[in-house]
């Protein structure tokens, strides 16, 4: 076989075998789920008289509040447990250290704070929503102030599909990604081998045209060559495959006891078909260049034309899906990034809160430049449109949890109420004019992103279903450019009284407003929410974290003298919680870099894969340049110089590649962002995350550079002095 045909063929082997490898690696994940099950049964069993709970976790690893959704425990009765036992799989979520035996753990319910300290860690590790993961004493339960429940016992049948989640969501998420890059992998290393075959057949091709091969006959001879090569790479592909599959679930037999899956009938039948339209679109590029032959071509035998083409290709497309991916992800995870504008810090005293006349203690903290009281409510939307999709239906409680609630629930807008109106960024109205306004009457300030989704402006009403047959309409004073999405979400002012953590977004009014829409009855409204900003000096001092630290045990001490050296800022029943913008900044990042760095990890794969391409590319040249090179060694150039040359070649259609990637995936990316906008109802954001996309085109040359240099020195020692 020629080298492009074996580049051709390993291309295309490694990307069927990489998804059939995953596909069967899921599958033979899910087989497990009946045995896991069973397993969950006898490591955490629950009597069948058994009560039930779900509360809160604050769970503070290093001090440290948790910038994230918080951890939950399934705490179910068991006579001769002393404090709580739980076991690792409550923590296993966010991969956290489970406390040492002897530390108190901090629960957070609708009806209060409880601190238990922890008795034993059980070894089980996999997470199942659910189904109990920890367990105190009847007698300890009834100190516990919330709504307990019988337990209801289930089946390893039940429990199983919550062992079949991970894997095959985690597949799922990356599935069209990994089934997109497979496919352009193998289209553009068949399309380099058949561009290649042309161009090195092209005198042949032109003699049989002469002695009466048809057009037809050309086409004929490369969808042949096409299908050929793809079926050879499919077939080694899915072997070596497959058999990578059985190694590895036999090296962990704890991890999968019930042995290998077989690759299901629907995913092969998958791979088959797109690799038959993979070599049908190869065979179609390539044509152009094929009927481009013509029969006087054997006598004047032009020289190779396009042999640096399909390698250009191939490596811009194979660049230019990892740009895609990058820029896509940037400009999603910028919708999420907490505006700058908002003050420092949101502090949550849940799930009951104080007096606001507590709010007074607080004005001489030392470190903080301003603090005032956040009160939230939210409100369903007039007239009453019933949540669908994610999280349609969820409610929420004090603790920061979501939970089922009665009834159905509907789209909402979060009233934010506050003496103290930050200078966010407006686009309609103005800062001035908007902060007087909001204490003249029922007036409000809505995000650019609500104003979007409902078609409002300036100076239009939102209209608000406050319950019990009451309703209020609000004049709209100024709209904000704001992202809020991970402030309120990591700040805990959603999901609280029973409604649903899913909001259309925040809406800033006056007190005297929000009390108006608030069925509730005013004496029995604590405080529940502060927002602050540092003084400058105090911030630079000791950075967010710290600040956030120091901040947080001096309201607790502010609040409550007797818990000011707690760590866990415990105060009257409730837990204080700080959560400072720039670290649910950080998080978010880090978070939304973990998730892109992920999913770009899989074209980047490929972009290795189509660096083999650079082996046939440097034989085509070599073969088309041999006279050149044989006059070259005539006059004294060596076998490195005419290596050297080979490889700078070859590094230069990589650079051009490069820099044509970067064009084509920067404005796929963003395209590609269009319909989840769609989908999400974000704003229009455009980002280039330019570390990654530097550091990615660094690694796309070296891995051209890895084939390209032994290539070219190994093609080059072969030819004759």
């Amino acid at each position: 076989m020629k080298a492009r045909h074996l580049c051709a063929v390993a291309g295309v082997a490694i990307a069927v075998g990489a998804v059939v490898f995953m596909r069967s690696l899921v599958a033979s994940n899910d087989v497990q789920a009946p045995a896991r099950a069973a397993e969950l049964l006898k490591a955490l069993p629950v009597a069948a008289d058994a009560e039930t709970v779900r509360l809160t976790l604050d769970f503070r690893p290093g001090g440290r509040v948790m910038q994230g959704p918080p951890l939950a425990a399934e705490i179910a009765t068991k006579p001769g447990v002393e404090g709580i036992a739980i076991a690792r799989s409550a923590f296993a979520a966010r991969r956290l250290k489970p406390p040492a035996v002897g530390e108190e753990l901090t629960l957070v319910g609708r009806n209060g704070t409880y601190r238990l300290a922890v008795s034993e860690i059980l070894p089980w590790s996999k997470p199942v929503r659910g189904y109990p993961n920890a367990y105190v004493s009847p007698e300890t339960a009834a100190t516990i102030g919330e709504e307990w429940r019988a337990f209801e016992p289930k089946t390893a049948a039940e429990l199983a599909p919550g062992f079949m989640s991970d894997a095959g969501r985690h597949f799922d998420m990356s599935k069209g990604l990994l089934l997109w890059a497979a496919a352009l992998t193998a289209l553009c290393l068949l399309v380099n081998s058949l561009f290649l075959s042309i161009e090195a057949r092209r005198c042949d091709l032109a003699l049989l045209r002469t002695l009466g091969l048809t057009r037809g006959g050309v086409i004929r001879r490369v969808l042949a060559e096409s299908l050929a090569l793809t079926a050879a790479g499919c077939a080694l592909g899915t072997a070596v495959a497959v058999a990578a599959v059985y190694l590895y679930v036999a090296a962990d037999r704890e991890l999968f006891p019930a042995g290998a899956a077989l690759l299901p009938r629907g995913a092969l039948a998958l791979c088959v078909l797109a690799a038959l339209a993979v070599a049908g679109a190869a065979a179609l590029l390539a044509l152009k260049p094929a009927l481009a032959v013509k029969p006087l071509e054997v006598v004047r035998a032009p020289g190779p034309r396009r042999s640096r083409v399909g390698m250009l290709i191939a490596f811009a497309c194979g660049f230019g899906a990892f740009v895609a991916v990058e820029v896509w992800g940037a400009s999603l995870m910028s919708a999420f990034v907490p505006s700058p504008e908002w003050p420092d810090a949101i502090v949550s005293i849940l799930p009951g809160g104080v007096s606001s006349f507590d709010v007074e203690k607080l004005q001489a903290i030392d470190g903080v430049a301003r603090i005032a009281e956040l009160q939230p409510l939210q409100v369903n939307l007039d007239p009453l449109d019933e949540l669908k999709g994610p999280g349609g239906g969820e409610r929420g409680d004090a603790g920061g949890r979501g939970g089922r609630g009665r009834g159905p629930a509907y789209r909402n807008a979060l009233l934010l109420a506050s003496g103290w109106l930050p200078k966010f960024r407006f686009t309609e109205g103005d800062w001035e004019t908007a902060s007087r306004a909001l204490g003249a009457g029922d007036n409000c300030v809505i995000t650019e992103m609500m104003a979007h989704a409902k078609g409002l402006h300036l100076g239009d009403a939102l209209k608000l279903d406050c319950g019990r047959d009451f309703k209020r309409t609000l004049a709209i004073v100024g709209v904000v450019d704001l992202n809020w999405h991970m402030v309120t979400s990591r700040g805990l002012v959603r999901g609280l009284n029973r409604m649903p953590v899913q909001t259309d977004g925040p809406v800033f009014v006056s007190f005297d407003t929000l009390a108006a829409c608030d069925a509730r009855p005013q004496p029995f409204v604590n405080m529940t929410h502060l927002w602050l900003d540092y003084t400058p000096e105090f911030l630079a001092q000791h950075g967010a974290f710290a600040a956030g630290r120091i901040v947080e045990k001096r309201i607790v001490a502010a609040l409550d003298g007797a818990y000011s050296e707690t760590e866990d800022g415990e105060v009257r029943g409730n837990t204080v919680r700080l959560h400072a913008r720039d670290e649910v900044a950080d998080g978010t990042l880090a978070h939304g870099h973990e998730i892109i760095g992920s999913m770009a990890r899989v074209p980047f794969i490929f972009i290795a894969v189509l660096s083999l391409g650079f082996v046939a590319l440097i034989v085509a040249r070599a073969d088309g340049r041999r006279r050149e090179f044989r006059v070259l060694r005539a006059v004294g150039a060596t076998r490195g110089h005419l290596a050297r040359l080979l490889a700078r070649e070859a590094l230069a259609v990589a650079a051009l590649g490069l820099a044509f990637g970067f064009a084509g995936g920067t404005v796929a990316g963003f395209l590609f962002t269009i319909p989840t906008r769609a989908i999400w109802s974000l704003p229009v954001l455009f980002a280039v995350p330019v570390a990654p996309v530097v550091k990615g085109a660094a690694l796309a040359l070296l891995c051209a550079l890895a084939v390209a240099v032994p290539a070219a020195f190994a093609v080059v020692r072969k030819e004759r002095a």
